[in-house]
């Protein structure tokens, strides 16, 4: 125990879809720190670090009580969702105040389970609006990837591999007008959230606008109004060399069940295109120098000037660490 959240540390990210939140306890691990999550007797999500503070055992190994508490596996202490110790079998007369687990904040929002990076947030998840909108027809899904969450974010956020790697999906479109001299440029505008781009092909409107929403996501506008079909991805870092690369997308159009199922299958197809290009990325996390970077990375570059500036060596002191002796 020591520093936590390293190089992510004080940043709300989804962990989960909301549909894929359980009852009973299950693991997760952000940025380096394995977390349990299960619903409280009210159904609403809570979140502890997944360390008992008794003797260090894996909360997730533990069950949910009647009550809706989390009991330890071990020795069946009990914890609610703001990690206060609840109940200690065979010790009624030892005090439970200093004998809590550590809670992390949580919101259930747009559909997902956020959790942040830190104790004390000074502000709340920055949503997407198509996240929180009932009208729209959705697919949420999730996969890990072995790679560093800054090489998938620089991939969703860069335009001309399109062509290449999306050679038979995305990319059909920009490879039958692209040349040998032809030329790409960006209407690159700062956001709230990050920044948002439109790619030019040969002086072309853009066909499509892509959002960049801090610290790890990207949005993707694939069509004109009034039709809304719009592509969201979270590169959501957990172990070391892993990132959970969940996947929303939203439609008002083609709702129905049969109709969904080619659209998200081909959707699912554009991700798993970028997957092995992405997973052999070497260094594993992005470099400050030693690439041969050209004026079509700005929207990566971009990002990764903010990353090396407000996220990289960024951590929060472990409150675990306090006075341990029974009492």
């Amino acid at each position: 125990m020591g520093a936590m959240f390293a190089d992510f540390a004080r940043q709300w990210t989804p962990i989960l879809p909301l549909s894929s939140v359980k009852p009973t306890p299950q693991r997760a691990v952000i940025a380096g720190e394995p977390v349990v999550i299960w619903r409280d007797a009210s159904g609403a999500a809570s979140v502890l670090l997944d360390r008992c503070p008794h003797r260090g055992v894996s909360l997730a190994l533990g069950s949910r009580t009647p009550e809706g508490r989390l009991a330890c596996g071990f020795h069946g202490w009990e914890f609610g969702g703001d990690g206060a110790c609840q109940h200690i079998p065979f010790n009624p007369a030892t005090g439970l105040e200093t004998r809590g687990a550590t809670a992390l904040p949580s919101r259930e929002l747009g559909g997902l389970l956020w959790v942040y990076t830190g104790f004390d947030p000074d502000a709340e998840p920055v949503l997407a609006p198509h996240l929180s909108d009932p009208s729209l027809a959705r697919f949420d899904y999730f996969e890990e990837w072995s790679c560093h969450w800054t090489r998938a974010m620089e991939n969703m956020l860069d335009y001309p591999h399109l062509p290449y790697v999306h050679r038979t999906t995305i990319g059909r479109f920009v490879r039958s007008k692209q040349r040998r001299d032809s030329r790409l440029a960006f209407d690159l505008t700062d956001t709230d959230p990050g920044f948002r781009f439109g790619a030019r092909l040969d002086d072309q409107p853009p066909g499509a606008f892509l959002t960049w929403y801090r610290p790890n996501s990207m949005f993707l506008d694939t069509m004109p109004e009034p039709r809304i079909m719009r592509v969201q991805i979270f590169c959501i870092p957990t172990e070391p060399g892993r990132t959970r690369m969940l996947l929303v997308t939203v439609r008002n159009f083609a709702t129905n069940t049969a109709a969904s199922i080619p659209i998200n299958q081909f959707n699912l197809k554009v991700l798993h295109q970028d997957r092995a290009i992405v997973e052999s990325s070497d260094p594993v996390e992005v470099p400050t120098g030693d690439e041969r970077s050209v004026p079509t990375d700005r929207p990566t570059l971009t990002f990764r000037t903010w990353y090396f500036r407000h996220l990289k060596g960024s951590c929060v002191d472990d409150p675990r660490l306090k006075d341990s002796r029974p009492s």
